[in-house]
């Protein structure tokens, strides 16, 4: 059996860097992506070994070995860089797991630091909205070309820099802060906002099994299983309102901040506000305001059942509910009505 190869030249991880962004940097390096070199690895590993990639919050550790022996670095050096040792206490359904948010400033730092450009670990968290050391909204469309962000990383004189994989536009140079002083007091409230999440998802169960349920409430079926139209369309004041297809897919769903965009989890987290005050949980006594949203929920029993339940009794899994609400997303939506044809309107203000 031949030696797995060993690359002449490796980037260390930064501190605070997300397990996959270190290997990008790596593998950018050598002008290849982080899956083709794993390809080339593993090659001596068999034949499915190359057609794994590295998870960030708990990876295999035999793909992470071989990682580390060809990059000569530690193991373990490598373990702690997970998002499952840094946040042991986590669940799991609060990491993002699809396109990572990202800061425009932080990549500015990168630059005025003269270092690679890099992906911040804590830009995975499902409540983190707003750039702690920035002060400023993370991004998840492309400035540019305002499309879905998925990034390229690049060697641009002789350092690492982030693109827009669909306009080719460096996402460097603007400056790192916005000019506009609403968006800027938005962001500093919702950055308060997100603390008080954070403490409350590493803190003891039971304000934490509140503050779930809070929010899969508001995000479920408005009426009736299967509603592409979420509980917390009732908070807005705006006749016809409907869901907007980049959320849809939260509606239902056990986990709804892993499938939302940064300003659809920040809105969620203003709603809670605004629901339940500092708190940010349900309490014993729901205010009059929430009573309204939660009684319009539809009922969602399997959520609360395992897998195994479910099967057993020929219940829907929560996957095919999901493909269910894309497919009614679909259906026509009467103007005078955020709900579908056939549901029940409500054009009466929720929020105070």
């Amino acid at each position: 059996m031949m030696v797995p190869p060993r690359l002449p030249v490796a980037p260390r991880p930064y501190q605070d860097e997300l397990l996959s962004s270190w290997l990008v940097r790596v593998a950018a390096h050598y002008g290849s992506e982080a899956l083709e070199l794993m390809v080339y690895l593993a090659g001596q590993g068999g034949r499915d070994a190359g057609a794994r990639q590295v998870d960030d919050v708990a990876p295999d550790m035999g793909l992470l070995r071989l990682w580390a022996k060809a990059c000569r670095i530690d193991p373990e050096r490598l373990r702690r860089r997970t998002l499952a040792s840094r946040y042991p206490d986590r669940p799991r359904d609060w990491f993002l797991t699809e396109t990572v948010p990202v800061c425009s400033a932080c990549f500015d730092a990168d630059v005025a630091a003269g270092r690679d450009a890099y992906l911040r670990g804590n830009w995975r968290l499902a409540e983190q909205v707003v750039c702690p050391a920035h002060r400023t909204m993370l991004l998840n469309r492309c400035p540019a070309c305002r499309g879905r962000l998925r990034l390229s990383f690049r060697m641009l004189n002789g350092l690492l820099r982030p693109f827009c994989r669909k306009c080719d536009a460096v996402l460097t140079g603007g400056g790192g802060g916005t000019e506009d002083p609403l968006e800027a007091e938005f962001a500093a409230g919702v950055l308060e906002l997100q603390r008080q999440i954070g403490g409350i998802v590493s803190g003891s169960p039971g304000p934490f099994v509140r503050l779930n349920h809070g929010i899969r409430t508001l995000w479920a079926p408005l009426d009736r299983d299967g509603a592409a139209r979420p509980v917390l369309a009732l908070w807005f004041d705006e006749p016809g309102w409907n869901c907007p297809y980049e959320a849809r897919a939260a509606v239902g769903r056990p986990a709804p901040l892993q499938h939302l965009s940064v300003r659809w989890r920040a809105l969620t987290l203003v709603i809670l506000h605004g629901l339940f005050g500092a708190e940010l949980v349900p309490g014993a006594v729901l205010p009059e305001a929430a009573l309204v949203l939660f009684r319009r929920a539809a009922p969602m029993p399997w959520l609360a059942q395992s897998r195994d339940a479910r099967n057993r009794k020929g219940k829907r899994t929560i996957e095919a509910s999901a493909e269910r609400v894309h497919r009614l997303s679909k259906r026509p939506v009467h103007r005078l009505n955020g709900n579908f044809l056939d549901e029940r309107g409500d054009f009466g203000r929720i929020h105070p």
